[in-house]
């Protein structure tokens, strides 16, 4: 028969792994909002698939079954209720399906931009890294690289 402070110990053990495993998951979805014009919209409908082959061997495979679907959904809800933007919540994984595939020189005959939306994914993607803790690396973060930034920017 076990103690009863070893049943405790076990079961705060257990509790422990649980919520570093609830704080992984929470980490893993966490999503930022991000507005897209439905000429932006049928751009990356041009690009993010649902699948792509071996995607399992990719540590963020560039398609996204769920992001080719919102991206569909939002494109529909768009054309049917006139709406000129749609915002859509996306995940790390849907930041990078985007930034693999849209191209900054990217047009469409509708007045998308690819540079406009990737700017709006590194927007998102700063927003998420903003939250990340400081290393110890000898490099320039990125408060020292953009406090110098303003002589050193693409004016397009």
């Amino acid at each position: 028969m076990q103690s009863a402070s070893a049943n405790r110990k076990r079961l705060r053990l257990a509790n422990q792994g649980k919520r570093e495993e609830g704080d992984l998951k929470m980490a893993e979805i966490e999503r930022r909002a991000v507005t897209f014009s439905l000429p932006e919209l049928w751009l990356l409908h041009d690009f993010v698939r649902h699948e792509i082959p071996e995607a399992k061997s990719w540590r963020y495979p560039p398609a996204s079954e769920d992001l080719n679907e919102e991206i569909a959904l939002a494109i529909e809800a768009c054309e049917t209720h006139e709406l000129t933007d749609y915002t859509l919540l996306l995940s790390k994984g849907d930041l990078l399906v985007i930034d693999y595939f849209v191209r900054r020189d990217h047009k469409t005959p509708e007045g998308a931009a690819g540079k406009k939306v990737l700017l709006k994914v590194f927007r998102a993607r700063k927003e998420m890294m903003s939250e990340m803790p400081a290393h110890d690396g000898d490099d320039r973060t990125y408060r020292e690289v953009t406090r110098h930034a303003a002589t050193d920017h693409d004016a397009g």
